[in-house]
């Protein structure tokens, strides 16, 4: 009982800078500052900020995980309420930002607009970038928000083999959905594994089991050593990772069905190097994790939800086009946006959410 309730308690400055990191990766991946000044290797080697993607997957698997899969078996906090802590933490935002966007594009397709609002487009190929287009991932996330107490017991009873039984089940579901005249839903075996649960469950597994470890470490009272040991070495391993997706950029390279092997590296290879860099910054008293548990960092980090939303699309292609078109001076000015929006929209929406919740549950208790 008491573990759980410490778990659900827990914050990590230094992951919460790194959400910051990868937000920007993702920035860079999409928007290639320096097109027409850097060498063209250097700009093709951006495109490898999909990585960070990944690392946003992991840090769920992780932080989820942590505080919840003691907590959600034990009964200590109900599936409604784990739900709607996640709900109130992405969905507002999201909503707004996402019927301004869909009505900037004048795009009044009904099919668009629940498959955006419900946050089911990750699963339509050809609905997946309408509205805010990097919105797709958050349909991979709700879907792990939804069956974390399902995958929490499958993870710990099945161990690695349950992600083998998550991706045949996603095969099995592509098969099915294509019998016949292809259709948007599940295409093939390549969009499963990029944009899907399915696909990209070994990544959440990894964070789930960074997580069983620092529980027990947290029961030992062995969180911090003096040495750097993981935090350099995960280090190196993503920007091997780095130089390998920058060498595979644009390359074709089909393994079996189609499948990229891309794909295959960044989903199953690259959360381990995560993993190793993520537990090197919990567990070990470094200059890089001392950075990313600042106050600005932890300012970024909180504020990179918003960020993430805004990078590409409206926000951006109205100060490029009708502002600057220095990439740099965007870049902060959207950092300037996101932290307004995190301070004065997503923060005091998540508590006012929270805060009715709670006084109807006591409502309901007194009448009864």
């Amino acid at each position: 009982m008491k573990t759980a309730t410490v778990n659900q308690n827990q914050y990590f400055p230094a992951l919460t800078g790194v959400r910051a990191l990868a937000a920007y990766l993702v920035f860079v991946h999409h928007v290639l500052p320096g097109r027409g000044i850097l060498p063209e290797p250097i700009i093709q080697s951006m495109h490898a900020g999909q990585m960070g993607v990944s690392i946003f997957f992991v840090l769920s698997g992780f932080l989820i995980s942590y505080r919840y899969s003691e907590a959600l078996p034990a009964g200590n906090i109900s599936f409604r309420n784990y739900f709607l802590r996640r709900v109130a933490r992405i969905y507002p935002l999201y909503l707004v930002l996402s019927i301004i966007v869909l009505l900037w594009q004048k795009n009044f397709d009904p099919w668009h607009w629940f498959l955006n609002l419900s946050l089911l487009k990750g699963f339509f190929a050809f609905e997946r970038l309408t509205g805010i287009a990097q919105g797709w991932s958050l349909t991979v996330e709700e879907c792990f928000y939804l069956g974390a107490p399902l995958l929490f017991l499958v993870f710990r009873k099945l161990k690695i083999w349950s992600v083998l039984l998550i991706l045949l089940a996603g095969l099995s579901i592509v098969f099915l959905a294509q019998l016949g005249e292809p259709k948007s839903f599940m295409v093939n075996a390549n969009f499963m594994l990029k944009c899907t649960l399915f696909g990209r469950c070994f990544e959440f597994y990894c964070g789930y089991l960074l997580a069983r470890k620092m529980q027990k470490n947290a029961i030992n009272k062995s969180l911090e050593n003096n040495g750097s040991t993981f935090t350099i070495a995960g280090g190196l391993c993503l920007l091997l990772f780095y130089g390998v997706f920058s060498w595979l950029n644009g390359k074709m390279l089909p393994v079996l069905g189609g499948i990229e092997i891309i794909n295959l590296v960044n989903n199953f290879v690259l959360p381990i190097g995560i993993v190793l860099w993520f537990y090197g910054l919990l567990t070990e008293r470094t200059s890089l994790s001392r950075i990313l548990s600042s106050k600005l960092a932890q300012v970024l980090g909180r504020s990179s939800y918003a960020f993430y939303l805004i990078h590409l699309g409206l926000v951006y292609e109205v100060f490029y086009f009708h502002v600057t078109d220095n990439k740099s001076l965007i870049f902060l000015i959207l950092n300037v946006i996101s932290i307004g929006l995190y301070y004065l929209f997503e923060e005091p929406v998540n508590r006012f959410i929270l805060r009715k919740w709670q006084t109807r549950k006591t409502g309901i208790l007194t009448a009864v």
